[in-house]
């Protein structure tokens, strides 16, 4: 049965149909962004064309009179109803990080013995498995611990390209480096993707104009290094007007698709049709390429459950908090990734806390610049881009094939390939990324029109 608010769509490889115009307009947007926007895809023939994809919005916001108890109560319902009905004669995979989603899974999951749960960090990273571990133990599961290895890109590029189609850049999705390790542990994984956007409300004014939000909007998908990249391409493709100026005015159009006044609200539900279809759902396809996969937050029911609570509820974490404190108060001590403290006392992160956070920072200031030791890796580029090896094979594909330079000057690649070289590597990442990919499906795809 085909879901009606976070669709899952199939993604459809339409290199048959790639002899259609290149869409720059689309692949600007998609260069600033990561991702496309609504139906548009790297030509004029449009996103889902050959499937049954609609971009209609059946969001909605009618917040109920209920307490807050009274809402919790009917979330942990729901929640534990999905899961319990999808993993009966099951062998649960359980990815494992140090944020709040997927250890609501584990709660939810407490009396369940059929499983395995597992994490992964970057090599040379921070100990993100530390976490996992900790709530692993906690429930007695069984757990495995992976790690993203340096120029693990170059042997998986290919096969990354035909899952999720070059939709979106090849860096973000490391689980690429170990699925195969991963699908066998069991049969169905569960994923916790999407939690954070139902359950913690962006605090915007109930007055915030559209011409604000779409503001808003733009701040919070568009990477700067994408922005210059894509105003110096509508330039050298000599389109009409600005780049931002186009971009500014299709965000409107797509918030205006989204009949809800309140102004959060439609931001949530923007980023369901669209960063969820275009963005997460080819980075989730990686998963379930390879074993079912399972995402209770996905689930219309949970989606039309959050159309109904008021926004006070839905800030901050809260519900996903509370249901934590009351169904496994063992993982509620186990600290949260982000503010490295429990969920008892991550309140006082800027308080109490503060000279902690301080001796941390001059901590690692002294390692780094005083002692010389290795920065901690943080970002997957700096494993796949960094280095001589790395840097081979980057160079190949932005300057030894052929196609890429039919949309981008070498010039252009050159200028910002410099730039990430030489300048700012955090900034310029996102655009090396983008380029990457684009020169792939240009050689996958585009070549065979």
């Amino acid at each position: 049965m085909k879901r009606k608010f976070i669709i899952q769509s199939e993604l459809e490889n339409n290199f048959n149909h790639y002899s259609h115009e290149i869409d720059f307009s689309s692949i600007a947007e998609w260069m600033a962004c990561g991702f496309f926007l609504g139906n548009n895809d790297f030509t004029k023939t449009k996103f889902g064309s050959k499937t049954t994809y609609s971009l209609e919005s059946n969001w909605y916001y009618a917040p109920r009179d209920l307490t807050f108890n009274q809402a919790s109560d009917e979330f942990s319902e729901i929640f534990e109803r999905l899961i319990k009905e999808k993993i009966k004669n099951r062998k649960i995979i359980l990815p494992l990080s140090g944020g709040l989603d997927s250890r609501t899974l584990a709660a939810a999951l407490r009396n369940e013995k059929n499983l395995v749960s597992y994490s992964y960090e970057f090599v040379g990273g921070i100990r993100e498995t530390d976490y996992a571990k900790q709530i692993s133990n906690s429930m007695g599961w069984e757990f495995y611990k992976f790690y993203i290895e340096k120029g693990y890109l170059w042997n998986k590029i290919d096969e990354l390209a035909d899952i999720n189609l070059c939709q979106s850049d090849f860096t973000h999705p490391r689980q690429m480096a170990v699925i195969n390790k991963i699908a066998e542990l069991g049969n169905l994984i569960l994923s916790g993707q999407w939690g954070d956007v139902l359950f913690d409300l962006p605090r915007i004014r109930k007055n915030t104009s559209i011409d604000e939000l779409s503001y808003i909007v733009i701040n919070k998908i568009t990477k700067l290094g994408g922005l210059e990249l894509a105003n110096r391409l509508w330039e050298e493709w000599g389109l009409s007007n600005k780049f931002e100026e186009m971009l500014f005015g299709h965000i409107q159009k797509l918030l205006l698709e989204i009949n809800i006044d309140n102004p959060s609200r439609r931001l949530q539900a923007f980023k369901s049709l669209h960063w969820a279809v275009r963005w997460a759902n080819p980075n989730l396809k990686i998963f379930n390429n390879s074993c079912e996969l399972f995402s209770p937050y996905y689930q219309d029911k949970m989606c039309d459950f959050i159309c109904t609570i008021p926004d006070k509820y839905l800030m901050n974490r809260k519900m996903q908090i509370n249901y934590l404190k009351n169904k496994a108060p063992n993982l509620s001590e186990i600290p949260w990734q982000v503010y490295d403290l429990n969920l008892y006392n991550y309140k006082y992160f800027n308080s109490i806390y503060l000279p902690r956070r301080i001796f941390r920072f001059l901590k690692r200031q002294v390692k780094e610049h005083i002692l010389f030791q290795s920065p901690v890796i943080q970002r997957n580029w700096e494993l796949q881009f960094l280095g001589k090896k790395n840097e081979d094979k980057l160079r190949y594909w932005l300057f030894e094939t052929k196609n890429l330079n039919n949309i981008v000057s070498k010039n252009l690649v050159n200028e910002f390939y410099n730039k990430f070289q030489n300048h700012d590597r955090v900034k310029y990442s996102h655009p090396i990324s983008m380029l990457l990919t684009l020169s792939v499906w240009c050689e996958k795809f585009w070549k065979k029109r």
